[in-house]
């Protein structure tokens, strides 16, 4: 149904298409929201950070596949389009990814903003981690 979307013959592309970014947005923020409703008891809607992605995509191989400068947008942008790709692909789903996190959010009410960062970049960088191999190779050169 969506092919024409997620064609992408190397990895690079799809680090660059920032229409997945925008996808993988709402994406991200739906399994954050849900993960962190269920470990806190209490439904909410937050809005992943996109210095919490970049950490996490940076701390994993995928980071040297990014090409010339890349700040905090732009490396939470190519976060959000690999994990578009991944669900548009049926790589994973979206209970699959909320379980993932569940475990990894080591949270609570009292937890402060920028410790919350560090737990969820952490639990964002071991979700990319256990599916960089279901992702397109890269280019070769």
């Amino acid at each position: 149904m969506w092919t024409p979307l997620i064609e992408h013959e190397d990895l690079e592309s799809l680090l660059n298409d920032k229409g997945l970014a925008q996808i993988g947005d709402n994406l991200v923020n739906l399994c954050y929201s849900i993960a962190k409703s269920i470990v806190l008891h209490e439904a909410m809607g937050v809005k992943v950070r996109d210095s919490v992605l970049a950490r996490a995509i940076r701390s994993t191989k995928v980071y040297d596949y990014m090409t010339g400068r890349c700040d905090v947008g732009c490396a939470g942008d190519a976060y959000e389009a690999i994990m578009a790709w991944l669900w548009m692909k049926e790589k994973v789903t979206i209970e699959s990814l909320i379980q993932h996190l569940i475990p990894l959010l080591e949270i609570d009410s009292t937890t402060s903003r920028k410790r919350e960062g560090e737990v969820a970049a952490a639990a964002f960088q071991s979700l990319l981690e256990t599916h960089m191999k279901k992702l397109p190779h890269p280019r070769t050169s």
